[in-house]
C-alpha cells in the first residue's frame, strides 16, 4: 500500500505543473516571434519553371519573390537588384508586391548592361536585403 501525501504537498505538486506550464506557453510564443527572420525568399528559374544557378544570356530569367506572412497585408514595394556578389548592383527594378497571390514574378531578360560572370540577385524591403540568389551569367551558345 502507498503512503498518503499530505494535502499540502499534492497542492505544491500542482502548483509547481501549473507553473511549468505557464512558462512553457511564453516560451513556445517566442519561437514565433523569430519567425519574421524566415519570413522572404527570393529564388532565379529559368522559362522552364526551374530554378537555377546558370543563366545564358538572350535566355528568358524569372525572378520569384516569396513573402511568408503576405497574406491580407497590404501591398508593399521592394527592389530587386542584380551585380557580381559584393559589389554595387549592376541594375535594380522596383516593383510593388500585390499580396495574397503566393509568389510574385518578375520576368524578362537580362539587358546588356549586366556583365557576364558570377552575379547575385537581391530583394530589398524597405533599403534592407531580405533575400537573395548567387548565378552564373554566360554568354550564348
Amino acid at each position: 500500500m502507498l503512503p498518503r501525501a499530505p494535502l499540502s504537498v499534492l497542492l505544491m505538486l500542482v502548483a509547481l505543473v501549473g507553473v511549468t506550464m505557464l512558462a512553457i506557453q511564453p516560451a513556445s510564443a517566442r519561437l514565433d516571434a523569430n519567425a519574421p527572420v524566415y519570413r522572404y525568399a527570393g529564388v532565379v528559374e529559368n522559362t522552364r519553371g526551374i530554378p537555377t544557378h546558370y543563366v545564358r544570356k538572350g535566355e528568358g530569367i524569372v525572378f520569384y519573390f516569396f513573402d511568408a506572412i503576405s497574406q491580407g497585408r497590404k501591398s508593399e514595394p521592394y527592389q530587386l537588384c542584380v551585380g557580381p556578389p559584393g559589389k554595387a548592383a549592376s541594375r535594380c527594378w522596383k516593383q510593388t508586391a500585390k499580396y495574397g497571390v503566393g509568389k510574385l514574378s518578375f520576368a524578362f531578360t537580362l539587358p546588356d548592361g549586366v556583365p557576364l560572370r558570377e552575379l547575385t540577385a537581391r530583394w530589398l524591403v524597405g533599403g534592407r536585403t531580405v533575400a537573395r540568389w548567387a548565378f552564373f551569367y554566360d554568354r550564348p551558345h
